[in-house]
C-alpha cells in the first residue's frame, strides 16, 4: 500500500495486529505497535484494546496491565472490550481478586459491562467451583437485563 502512496489507516493496522495477536504472533504484533506509537498514526482504543487481548491471550498478563493503565494517560478511556479483555486475562491466570476488583471499577465508573464481560466472569467461577457466585452473577445479569447467551450453570469447558 505504502509502495503505492497510499498510506494503511488505523483500521488497516487494527486489522493486522489482531490478525498477528490472534494466530500467536504476539511478538510481531509488538513491532507493528510500537512501529505505530512512533510514527505518526494515532491511536485508538481499538489498538488499544488489541493489544490487551493479544497479551492476555499469551499469558503476558501484567504486560496487558500496564497497557491498561497507560490507556488513561492518552486521554482514552477503556471501552467494554478493553474491561472484558483485562478481566479475562486475569481470570486465565488465576488472579480472581484483581479480576473482581477490576469488575467493580467498571460498574462504578463505567462502562456497563456487556454478557460478555459477565460470561467471563461466570465461568471463572465454575472453574473454581464457585457454583455459589456464578449464580450470583447470572442473577446480576438477568436484573441488569444484558442479554447473554445461554449456556448450562453446572458445566464449564
Amino acid at each position: 500500500m505504502e509502495s503505492d502512496g497510499v498510506p494503511p489507516s488505523i483500521m488497516t493496522y487494527n486489522n493486522l495486529l489482531d490478525g498477528l495477536c490472534n494466530n500467536g504472533k504476539l511478538e510481531k504484533a509488538l513491532v507493528v505497535f510500537e512501529y505505530m506509537q512512533k510514527s505518526e498514526i494515532e491511536l485508538d482504543i481499538v489498538t488499544y484494546s488489541i493489544m490487551i487481548e493479544g497479551m492476555c491471550k499469551a499469558g503476558k498478563v501484567e504486560d496487558g496491565r500496564d497497557l491498561f493503565c497507560s490507556v488513561s494517560l492518552k486521554r482514552m478511556s477503556p471501552n467494554v472490550v478493553t474491561y472484558t479483555s483485562m478481566i479475562s486475562g486475569f481470570c486465565r491466570k488465576g488472579l480472581q481478586q484483581e479480576a473482581d476488583a477490576l469488575f467493580r471499577k467498571m460498574k462504578e465508573d463505567g462502562p456497563l459491562p456487556d454478557s460478555g464481560t459477565y460470561n467471563t466472569l461466570i465461568r471463572a467461577r465454575l472453574r473454581d467451583g464457585d457454583k455459589a457466585v456464578s449464580a450470583e452473577l447470572i442473577k446480576e445479569n438477568e436484573e441488569l437485563r444484558v442479554c447473554w447467551r445461554c449456556f448450562n450453570l453446572w458445566y464449564c469447558d
